[in-house]
């Protein structure tokens, strides 16, 4: 996205200056913010926040995406490289992060149908959308949705049953009140569907996607364009008949939670369209680890996401709560090693290198209920400068003290995942990490120096 008096491209982590203005504008680095801007800024931040407001700075948090207030688009861009970012990096920056999103389950459209997009041209916004309303509009074009929805009505026929509560006019005899089910199109999840393809349509600049957006609204025309709130959207039930629609029901739950956008409204204050990067790097990582594992670890072990591998606490009746979910799990049923990936800043100054005490104990945790022989905190590259090992001192289930190698690592996203060479070299050096936790060899020997004392 080309810096413009309407648009600017800022990067998470990294502080920028403002000058309190009439005008919003991002011109040859300088941002110029009006009051309003401030203020519609700090509404949206109280409800999820993504951005540190000081009296004369922002600073994008670990959120990443689109945000619209006051007809200003801010971009944040995942912060993949050290330093200040040239514009081609701010390219690939976009790519990269569109390329992660592939990897998850909640995002519906695949790396093919990155092919073609200008993202020089294009904000994050627009593309997301685009591709957003394309996989949306060859998914309903497939398999309308239709459920069986409870009806009332009054009929000269029967159909259903008749409420004989209502059945009490002598002069309305002929009238007959009824309840059936009808098999209809015109149910909660059309519904969230239409109502989101049509605010959209308002927010869009890009005629391609309007396009696609109104003819999703016009295939809906059974359904009742009406408002629906996030609190009808998470009563949504999904099956195996309607799970396909389950990604594109998240893309609209995150767009209608940050939206000032109504049917009715005549001007449109601010939208957003973030995603957590935390919750981004973890699916990334797991979905690449999970689609080659024989590459990355040497052999075929299984790799799972968000494994539950144990509970914390009994209560009085005995039944166990609080679930365990490492971010990922390798090998099963013998778990061999447990990952937990973290978008989080580090201290290369500390002794601990910053590493938390809840992160450790966490660890801990993972590593006496599954009895892995290794485990490993993965960050991205630009948020450490250096990996580290330590050992967590566990009791082994023989009642002897065992010593459990903890690797910090981190990994490199600054390459152009987009390319075959960029995406290559990013698996490679993803290998090099990982593998270790698998290979046959002696733990690491702690010193007094590295041995993760949990209480201290």
């Amino acid at each position: 996205m080309s810096e413009n008096q309407s648009a600017a491209t800022l990067f998470e982590y990294q502080r920028y200056p403002y000058i309190s203005s009439k005008v919003d504008s991002f011109k040859e680095g300088d941002l110029h913010l009006t009051d309003k801007t401030i203020e519609l800024l700090d509404t949206l931040n109280r409800k999820r926040p993504f951005l540190e407001i000081g009296r004369d700075s922002i600073k994008p948090l670990n959120s990443v995406g689109v945000v619209r207030v006051n007809g200003f688009t801010i971009q944040i861009l995942p912060k993949l490289f050290s330093g200040e970012s040239c514009r081609e990096q701010r390219t690939v920056a976009a790519a990269n992060l569109l390329k992660m999103l592939t990897h998850t389950k909640n995002v519906p459209f695949t790396e093919t149908d990155l092919a073609g997009l200008d993202l020089r041209k294009m904000n994050l916004f627009e593309i997301f959308i685009r591709l957003f309303a394309k996989r949306l509009l060859n998914t309903i074009k497939g398999s309308l949705k239709r459920e069986y929805i409870r009806t009332q009505d009054e009929l000269h026929v029967i159909r259903g049953r008749i409420d004989f509560r209502r059945y009490i006019n002598p002069a309305r005899m002929h009238i007959i009140p009824c309840q059936y089910h009808e098999f209809s199109a015109d149910n909660l999840l059309n519904r969230t569907l239409k109502y989101t393809c049509y605010l959209m349509s308002r927010t869009v600049s890009d005629f391609t996607t309007i396009r696609l957006l109104r003819s999703i609204v016009n295939l809906l025309e059974p359904v009742t364009l009406t408002p629906v709130s996030v609190s009808e959207i998470d009563r949504i039930a999904f099956s195996r008949l309607n799970r396909i629609f389950e990604p594109y029901i998240w893309i609209c739950r995150i767009f209608l939670s940050n939206s000032s956008l109504t049917l009715q409204a005549s001007k449109v204050e601010f939208f957003s369209l973030l995603i957590p990067m935390e919750k981004l790097f973890e699916e990334f990582i797991s979905t690449v680890l999970a689609e080659d594992p024989a590459y990355f670890f040497g052999r075929n072990v299984p790799v799972r996401s968000q494994a539950i591998v144990g509970r914390l606490v009994k209560d009085a009746s005995g039944i166990e709560l609080f679930n365990m979910r490492p971010d990922i799990v390798i090998g099963h049923p013998e778990i061999e090693a447990v990952i937990d990936t973290k978008y989080k800043q580090l201290d290369p100054g500390d002794r601990k290198m910053g590493v938390s005490q809840a992160d450790l104990y966490q660890m801990y945790a993972y590593v006496a209920k599954t009895n892995a022989r290794r485990c490993m905190l993965l960050y991205p590259e630009v948020l450490l400068e250096q990996k580290q090992d330590f050992a967590l001192t566990v009791r082994s289930p023989a009642g002897a003290d065992m010593e459990i190698p903890l690797m910090i690592r981190a990994v490199r996203l600054s390459h152009d995942l987009n390319r075959r060479e960029g995406w290559a070299a990013f698996r490679s050096e993803l290998r090099e990490i990982v593998r270790p936790l698998i290979a046959e060899q002696e733990p690491l020997a702690a010193t007094e120096s590295n041995r993760a004392v949990v209480d201290g």
